[in-house]
C-alpha cells in the first residue's frame, strides 16, 4: 500500500452505480510528548503499559474481548496526528481511532447562519480543539482513499439530537465509521474497539457490518425515531431486533457500506502483495506474451479469490465472478515503457456483490 517500498501501483476507480492477512488490525492514536508506535497482542500486555489511560484501555478491552479480533493492536503516540499516521502507515493497520483530548466535551458547534448566531444560543460550546485531532485523522485517511477512521460518542438522547452537528465535523467522509454506543464516553470507546474486533477481521467480503453481535456492548435505550435520526446522518448504533443484539447499520459517514469499501481494500492490497511476490520470486518476468500472461494469471487469481470470499458478484449464467482482466501486448506498449521496463497495459474491473439489508414481503390472504 501507499508509503510502503513496492514496485506495484494499483489504482481503483469506482463507477457508481452500477493475500493480505489481518485486515482487521486497529491502531489507537494517543496524544503524547513524543511520536512512537507500539504493538500489543493481548489486553493484559497493553494494560501493563498503559494502566493509567482509562479510555485507551476501554478501546483495547473492547477489541480483545471479541473472539475474532485481529492479531495486533497498535498504539500510536503522536504530537501531530497526520504526521504520525503517515510515519506509521506501513505498519499495516486497517482501522484507526483517536482518543479525543477532551472526550467529555460536548460536540455541537455554533449556528452556521448569521441569523442563527444573532437569535439563538448554541446548545453547547464550540469544541473544535477537543476534536481537531479526530477530524485530522479522518481527513488523512480520506486523502489515502483506503483504510478507515472509527469515531464514536455515547448513545445519549442529547448526542443523538446533535448527531447532524457531530457529522458536520467530518462532512460526508467516505472512510469514517461513526458508531454511537454506551451511556458514557468510556462505554463508547469500548464499543469502538468491540466493533472493529468483532467484524474487522472476518474474511473480507463474507460479512456485512449490519446485524453483527459485539460482545460486552449493551443495546441502546433509544426510540425508533431517535435511531432513525442517527441513520439520517449515516451514524449507526447497537440495538435489539427479534431478540438478537446487533449493529443497526453498516455505513460510513459518506453513505458507503463498510463491507464494500473493505472489499476494495482487500483487492488492492492482495494485488499489490501478489504481484510484488511474482516479480520478486521469479528470476525474470520477460516483456513478452509469456511474462504478461503471468501477470494476467496473478490478477485473475486474486479476483477469483475475491469472488469466493463474497467481494465480487457471481454471474448466474456462468457461475463465475463478474470481473474482467485485460492486458496489452508488447506490441501495444510504448517504446519508452519497454525501455524503462514499465508495464502499464493491465486493466481490470469487477462488480461488487453487495448484500441484502432489508426485505419486503407481499402476501395475500384468501377467505
Amino acid at each position: 500500500m501507499s508509503n510502503i517500498l513496492s514496485d506495484i501501483t494499483v489504482k481503483l476507480n469506482i463507477e457508481t452505480p452500477s493475500i493480505p492477512v489481518n485486515m482487521g488490525n486497529l491502531a489507537i492514536f494517543v496524544k503524547g510528548a513524543k511520536q512512537n508506535v507500539e504493538t500489543f497482542g493481548s489486553y493484559e500486555d497493553l494494560q501493563n503499559a498503559y494502566g493509567s489511560n482509562e479510555l485507551l484501555k476501554q478501546v483495547a478491552n473492547g477489541y480483545f474481548s471479541q473472539d475474532d479480533h485481529g492479531n495486533k493492536l497498535f498504539v500510536v503516540t503522536y504530537t501531530d496526528v497526520a504526521t504520525a499516521a503517515s510515519a506509521y502507515y506501513p505498519e499495516g493497520w486497517e482501522f484507526a481511532t483517536v482518543i479525543p483530548t477532551d472526550p467529555t466535551a460536548p460536540v455541537t458547534i455554533l449556528p452556521s447562519s448569521e441569523e442563527g448566531k444573532e437569535n439563538s444560543q448554541p446548545v453547547t460550546t464550540d469544541t473544535t480543539n477537543a476534536w481537531a485531532d479526530v477530524v485530522a485523522l479522518s481527513n488523512f485517511i480520506d486523502g489515502k482513499n483506503e483504510r478507515f477512521a472509527v469515531v464514536g460518542m455515547a448513545a445519549t438522547p442529547e448526542n443523538v439530537e446533535n448527531a447532524a452537528e457531530f457529522k458536520k465535523k467530518f462532512g460526508n467522509s467516505p472512510r469514517t465509521i461513526a458508531f454511537f454506543s454506551g451511556a458514557n464516553q468510556a462505554e463508547a470507546e469500548y464499543g469502538i474497539g468491540g466493533l472493529v474486533g468483532a467484524v474487522g477481521n472476518e474474511t473480507v467480503g463474507s460479512v456485512t457490518w449490519k446485524f453483527r453481535k459485539i460482545g460486552g456492548v449493551k443495546p441502546v435505550d433509544l426510540t425508533v425515531t431517535q435511531i432513525q435520526k442517527l441513520h439520517e446522518s449515516n451514524i449507526f448504533t447497537y440495538v435489539t431486533k427479534a431478540g438478537l443484539d446487533q449493529t443497526s447499520e453498516g455505513k460510513t459517514l459518506g453513505g458507503e457500506f463498510v463491507d464494500a469499501l473493505h472489499g476494495d481494500d482487500w483487492v488492492k492490497a492482495s494485488l499489490e502483495t501478489r504481484l510484488q511476490q511474482l516479480l520478486s520470486n521469479a528470476k525474470k518476468i520477460t516483456y513478452d506474451d509469456a511474462g504478461i500472461a503471468q501477470i494476467d494469471a496473478t490478477v485473475t487469481a486474486v479476483l477469483t479469490d475475491a469472488t469466493n470470499n463474497g467481494i465480487i458478484s457471481i454471474n448466474p449464467e456462468t457461475n463465475a465472478g463478474q470481473f474482467t482482466v485485460k492486458t496489452a501486448s508488447r506490441a501495444q506498449s510504448s517504446n519508452e515503457d519497454i525501455a524503462q521496463r514499465n508495464y502499464n497495459g493491465l486493466q481490470f474491473s469487477y462488480t461488487r456483490s453487495g448484500a441484502i439489508h432489508t426485505v419486503k414481503v407481499n402476501g395475500q390472504i384468501n377467505i
